[in-house]
């Protein structure tokens, strides 16, 4: 009896491996089906974009013939990169020179009141510093980055420091009490590039992930992520906040557009893009580039109509920042040995030099009023220069 019941289970079992075997094999099938499936879907996806893509490219180049046809009238704000600053002396010396860090300083940004500096370093903090008649005194250390900061930036009213850090993240600070107030995390990659989008409650971020993502501060979202296609070094933005415009590893600069889900325009150099700078009118854009020149593009035209470069200029880093002085008169880079390079806009022949630092510039930045400017190195220096 126990005989039969023993043949009767195994040969259920049987049944029921062989059903087994059975549904293994349709779920493979149905598997390769629908992966199949998936690759035509992509596929046609790709056609539709590449269709979309050639519409838009025959739209503007239709738009570009005919704008050239008509007669283009300009405002005189954008006749020239030439502001409005009449009594305007380029620093010729050293003012101050003190280690900001313990490691390399990455990142330097003046605020707008013209006091009041903020830098980033290796060793994780952003620091502020007060510049006084003629002395510089630490005003504060925000803490709370987990990697080296790669960027700093106020907001207009000077209120919020915002960092960014090769820990995935972007913070933002309040001045008054240096307390961490946001933390942004999101991106997949080091963030190397933010700035505040036209008010102090959006952020834009850059990153090694290949993305650009708006945070909206007041909800600590983030409200849109964009695709760029390659790594992002820099982004800088118009002062509504419209456009947005992006610096990347393929040598490309692209514009977007905040208010629509449209494709960029796109601006090809012949190297890598390391930092972006719009004018103060905001005609113009700024770019350096790792063939070891800089480019001016106007914005109107998205075209570059000039270029400064000079014998023994190196861009040293792949975040090399380069800035536009606050006339839009002149631009200022730091280079490979530690020389930080001035051009005329208007004749870029016309060349300055300060030699202070020993080590590679990574970034400068001008004071409000233009009489001074400060810049960073990779041994822990940061010099303030004046015209004397």
């Amino acid at each position: 009896m126990l005989k039969d019941e023993h043949q009767a289970l195994q040969l259920a079992f049987n049944g029921l491996q062989e059903q087994y075997r059975t549904i293994q094999m349709e779920n493979r099938e149905l598997v390769e089906r629908w992966m199949k499936q998936k690759a035509l879907d992509a596929d046609r996806l790709n056609e539709e974009n590449e269709i979309v893509l050639k519409q838009n490219r025959i739209k503007l180049q239709k738009e570009l013939d005919e704008a050239a046809r008509d007669p283009v009238v300009v405002d005189a704000p954008c006749q020239s990169p030439v502001g409005s600053l009449s009594q305007f002396t380029l620093p010729s010396q050293a003012l101050m020179k003190f280690d900001a860090h313990d490691g390399e300083v990455q990142a330097v940004k003046w605020g707008p009141k013209g006091h009041l500096i903020a830098t980033g370093g290796a060793d994780r903090k952003v620091k502020l510093w007060e510049v006084v008649k003629g002395s510089v005194e630490q005003r504060g250390i925000l803490r709370g980055s987990n990697a080296a900061i790669t960027s700093v930036d106020f907001d207009s009213d000077e209120e919020h420091v915002l960092g960014t850090s090769n820990d995935f993240a972007s913070r933002v600070w309040t001045v008054s009490d240096q307390r961490l107030r946001h933390t942004l995390t999101g991106h997949s990659g080091r963030v190397l590039a933010a700035k505040f989008l036209g008010e102090s409650s959006k952020v834009v971020s850059g990153s090694h992930d290949r993305t650009l993502k708006i945070w909206d501060l007041r909800s600590l979202a983030c409200i849109r992520t964009v695709f760029t296609g390659s790594s992002c070094n820099d982004v800088v933005t118009d002062r509504p906040g419209s456009t947005i415009i992006s610096g990347h590893f393929d040598k490309r600069i692209r514009f977007w557009d905040t208010r629509k889900e449209s494709t960029a325009n796109e601006v090809v150099l012949q190297g890598k893009v390391t930092s972006l700078d719009i004018s103060p009118d905001g005609c113009y854009l700024l770019s350096c580039v790792r063939d070891n020149t800089l480019k001016l593009l106007d914005l109107r035209m998205n075209q570059v109509i000039g270029t400064f470069y000079a014998e023994g200029f190196w861009v040293a880093f792949d975040w090399t920042r380069a800035v536009f002085t606050p006339d839009g008169q002149y631009v200022s880079v730091g280079s490979q040995d530690g020389t930080v390079f001035i051009w005329n806009v208007s004749d870029p022949t016309r060349i300055k030099t300060l030699k202070e630092h020993t080590h590679a510039v990574a970034a400068c930045s001008w004071q409000c009023t233009g009489s001074s400017l400060v810049s960073c190195d990779r041994n822990k220096q940061v010099v303030v220069w004046s015209a004397g």
